[in-house]
């Protein structure tokens, strides 16, 4: 699912600002610094799946042996970040729902991981995470990390408790990350963003329903649309650096008393030899193997990284030869993406891929100029 399709969703409860649809702005574009996608600016290139489930993200409590509870937290698709603080609140209300046990085991050490772990301990719990790998080697810093749902589930597969779950938390999370905003520590802030549309919007005087997550949002369609497309949303959105963002987390934790070990698992089996009586499962991929669960299907994604250019300040995303694409700027770095490798389990760079993205943004850059 993309941030377009969450548009579409009703706003839940009082919780989002029921602002009424905008007129169609008339303004012309705005003047913007020119990206840069010439490859001698790349610093590197990496590729991540994706954990996604069709029937969306994992929250869930069990029986896991006589002395232990399992507590699953996992398959947040593309939206792991986006998702993080909302989702485990939710897990964290549900392990204190299911056992009044103390001492608890996280498997993970991705954003899911540190942040459930965090929450945690906060709540005076005895956490260790188990990781076989931690940041900056996670998926979760292979993550474009741009505040928005995307890849989090399929439609249809879905029913409404779920999607009043799923934005009772997209709320919450969105709320978490406005208080760590311009902190330098974490490494979130908020740019000025665009959302282009190939084809008119379904609805031209469409807005956000839940318009609190998209401050200053306009859509101009039709002939009002700017560089060549026939749409633009504009607005203003949070922009999440993982690199800065997991080493944060990581402190945050360790501070608070949370110990890290380093460990691998194989099977349900070893898990069960650990000490603790709660383990949460926030393995993401990794649970369709740990745990059996075949409903998990990575959708492999890829980036592109450039050296930092100071004056661009926004974001866009588009589409350019029948896939999306998009442009995230970091304090270091420019991020070039939009990937959707569906059933696509490799991590090798894909040459062709990258070339598409440097390609497609090289005429993004020139279309904002005025030049296509």
């Amino acid at each position: 699912m993309d941030r377009r399709a969450f548009l579409s969703l009703a706003a839940a409860g009082g919780a989002a600002l029921a602002l009424p649809p905008p007129a169609l702005a008339r303004a012309g574009p705005p003047v913007l610094e020119r990206l840069n996608t010439d490859p001698t600016r790349i610093i590197r290139s990496g590729a991540g799946l994706r954990p996604f489930r069709a029937a969306g993200y994992v929250v869930r409590a069990e029986r896991f042996s006589r002395r232990q509870t399992l507590v699953h937290h996992y398959g947040h698709g593309g939206a792991g970040v986006t998702m993080s603080w909302g989702t485990t609140a939710q897990a964290v209300e549900t392990l204190e729902r299911a056992t009044s046990e103390r001492r608890c085991a996280v498997i993970g050490s991705g954003v899911i991981g540190l942040t459930t772990g965090l929450e945690l301990v906060r709540r005076g719990h005895e956490v260790t995470i188990y990781a076989e790998a931690l940041p900056p080697y996670t998926t979760s810093n292979i993550a474009g990390a741009y505040w928005g749902i995307a890849s989090l589930f399929r439609r249809t597969d879905v029913d409404e408790p779920f999607l009043e779950r799923m934005r009772t938390a997209a709320l919450r999370s969105h709320r978490a990350f406005q208080h760590l905003a311009n902190d330098p520590r974490y490494g979130v802030y908020c740019v000025r963003a665009f959302d282009l549309y190939t084809r008119p919007p379904s609805d031209p005087l469409g807005a956000p329903d839940m318009a609190y997550l998209y401050p200053g949002f306009r859509r101009r369609a039709g002939p009002d649309a700017w560089w060549g497309h026939a749409g633009v949303d504009e607005f203003h959105q949070l922009m999440i650096d993982p690199d800065i963002y997991l080493r944060a987390l990581t402190a945050d934790f360790e501070r608070a008393g949370g110990r890290i070990r380093m460990a691998r698992f194989e099977t349900t089996s070893d898990l069960s030899r650990l000490r603790e009586r709660v383990i949460v499962n926030c393995t993401g991929m990794g649970a369709r193997a740990l745990f059996g669960d075949e409903a998990l299907e990575p959708i492999r994604g890829q980036l592109t990284i450039l050296l930092p250019q100071p004056g661009i300040d926004y974001a866009y995303t588009t589409s350019f030869e029948g896939a999306s694409l998009y442009m995230f700027p970091r304090r270091g770095a420019i991020v070039l993406g939009g990937s959707h490798g569906r059933g696509d389990w490799s991590t090798d760079i894909d040459p062709v891929e990258q070339d598409r993205q440097l390609r497609g943004h090289a005429e993004m850059a020139r279309r904002m100029a005025g030049e296509v």
